[in-house]
């Protein structure tokens, strides 16, 4: 699951490196003055890890998606009583989290959300997803700094779906910091 909530960030900067010369071919200056990304479940993730790893972003809406992969793991593999060690939990996937998940970014002075805009849109009853794996994080340890947004918005009695109100919420959102 790792490698393709990476994958697809990883796909995200390639947009942003060569959409602009395929938008603008006759080399006129570029008008995007910023990107921004969003994403429901695994795009959720993605969101997460793209926001983290590409400077150039600079909002995201993640939607029942989580910032904390150990948590979320770990969550999943107690309810399915798996043992999160050996070939389940290898050293090399461990390395491969530290580089990527947003959780394990956050160090110190390091804040790869420092200035982002941030709309965290989750279900208070997800089930694969749930708030608790991503709560600390979001609460406690993401700071978008004095220039940065930072909006977190629980819904009740919601499970793992984009509502329309998340949508709402999102077009509002988009409209109050990026337009």
């Amino acid at each position: 699951m790792l490698g393709e909530l990476t994958g697809s960030a990883r796909d995200v900067s390639l947009l942003i490196d060569f959409l602009p010369s395929y938008l603008y071919p006759d080399d006129d200056p570029s008008p995007i003055v910023e990107w921004g990304i969003a994403g429901v479940s695994l795009g959720g993730h993605s969101t997460w890890i793209a926001l983290a790893t590409d400077s150039r972003l600079t909002t995201g809406i993640p939607i029942i998606g989580c910032p904390d992969y150990n948590k979320l793991i770990a969550y999943r593999a107690n309810y399915y009583g798996i043992e999160l060690a050996g070939k389940y939990f290898p050293k090399s996937l461990k390395d491969n989290i530290a580089k990527s998940d947003p959780a394990s970014l956050v160090r110190g002075a390091s804040n790869p959300f420092e200035g982002k805009k941030i709309l965290v849109l989750s279900g208070a009853a997800d089930r694969l997803v749930p708030w608790e794996a991503s709560k600390e994080f979001v609460t406690e340890k993401l700071n978008t700094g004095a220039n940065g947004v930072k909006k977190v918005s629980l819904y009740p009695g919601v499970g793992h779906e984009c509502t329309e109100g998340m949508v709402r919420e999102m077009v509002e959102f988009i409209t109050d910091n990026c337009l």
